[in-house]
């Protein structure tokens, strides 16, 4: 005859690997989100990244040009001091060449302003496309990480309820309920409420599971097909067991 609390045990140890089988579906799909959210958010940053470029070599160009014009206005103040012909036409050739860098390097500044609107105008239709679903992504992985959370308190729970189960079962019963599970595929236990053996999905006849009925003892009635013992859900502490 086998304890009541080796049914519960049962149940436990059942709802506890499908919390296990929920986790694992859970954290599979936060998996699946963490990697959408990262391509979505690599490709904002790519286009992002790609105008925050073109923007820091105009501000470098920008600068050079300041750059240049200073020089151009300092050669043009020792111009006027040259004391000598020779002098004052090195200086000249100097101003021409510092002129001419300024004209290419606006001719530059012009290529990339426009380079930058256009990179600009991408980076926004990137935002446009993408980033309603970044945050939609976001609080989704929100709700799945606070669901494992929860799940997983609830397996917590049902370990300490498994152990307190098996506490209260002498070791040898609990030895011989294992025995019984490798047996049995894990279900010593099956519940025949519908009119068939959860265990082997036999059918029982109306007369038959009226007779089962009739004679089911708490620990002792087993299924005529699999060998299980059998149980109905309105009287769960009718478990069966070895008589």
């Amino acid at each position: 005859m086998l304890r009541e609390e080796l049914l519960r045990l049962q149940k436990r140890e059942v709802e506890l690997v499908r919390v296990k089988t929920k986790i694992k579906d859970l954290e599979r799909e936060k998996s699946e989100i963490a990697v959408r959210l990262e391509s979505l958010v690599k490709k904002i940053e790519s286009a992002r990244a790609k105008l925050k470029e073109k923007e820091n070599s105009i501000t470098d160009i920008k600068n050079f040009i300041k750059h240049k014009e200073a020089v151009v206005e300092e050669l043009k103040k020792k111009k006027e001091e040259a004391t000598t012909r020779e002098e004052f036409k090195r200086i000249l050739r100097a101003i021409a060449k510092e002129e001419d860098e300024v004209i290419k390097a606006r001719q530059r500044l012009t290529k990339l302003e426009i380079e930058a609107e256009a990179l600009a105008d991408a980076h926004a239709k990137v935002l446009n496309q993408f980033q309603p679903e970044v945050e939609l992504l976001k609080e989704k992985l929100l709700e799945v990480e606070g669901e494992i959370k929860l799940v997983e308190k609830k397996s917590c729970r049902l370990k300490e309820e498994i152990d307190r189960i098996k506490s209260l079962v002498p070791e040898e019963e609990l030895e011989r309920f294992e025995q019984l599970k490798d047996k049995f595929s894990g279900l010593v236990f099956a519940d025949i409420t519908s009119g068939s053996c959860e265990g082997c999905g036999m059918t029982y006849s109306s007369a038959e599971f009226k007779e089962i009925l009739r004679k089911l003892q708490p620990g002792r009635t087993k299924c005529p097909y699999c060998g299980r013992f059998i149980y109905i859900k309105v009287r769960e502490s009718a478990v069966t067991g070895e008589g």
